[in-house]
């Protein structure tokens, strides 16, 4: 009786572990067909400052995310940038603030990859995205790199 109920605790824990993983790898898949999914934000207006390394949506809090991950390419770049979600029409769905801590940056050196982040429209909306447009936010300040 004692094996039975040890073979069905072990058949429980193989099942559970088993879907654990299959759940981890489903959400890194869910993730990037997020990315895939939705328009890729037109970074152009960042290149003279930032090599954008990559990006991704992050719907699993409770105020979605654009995280942007980014290597400043000189000593002085600025940290704050408007992001804006526009409808096919080109009409403003939503306008956040794509934001690089300036205290990374400072402790950073140029080609070290930084984290940034902004808000970004509810996923129920994301269906009318078509375009992404990034532009300098020059009231946000600028950050210098370390040397």
């Amino acid at each position: 009786m004692t094996k039975q109920i040890n073979k069905r605790w072990q058949s429980l824990l193989l099942a559970i572990t088993a879907t654990l993983i299959v759940l981890g790898a489903s959400s890194s898949v869910f993730a990037q067909k997020a990315a895939d999914k939705y328009p890729k934000p037109d970074f152009s207006a960042m290149e003279e400052y930032w090599e954008v390394v990559d990006y991704e949506y992050d719907f699993t809090t409770m105020v979605p995310n654009l995280i942007v991950i980014a290597k400043p390419k000189q000593r002085v770049v600025p940290v704050g940038w408007d992001i804006t979600w526009l409808d096919s029409k080109g009409v403003k769905i939503e306008r956040y603030m794509l934001y690089f801590s300036p205290g990374q940056v400072q402790r950073s050196k140029i080609g070290d990859p930084i984290r940034g982040e902004s808000k970004a429209p509810f996923k129920r909306f994301m269906s009318q995205v078509k375009s992404v447009t990034v532009k300098e936010n020059p009231d946000a300040g600028d950050a210098r790199t370390e040397n």
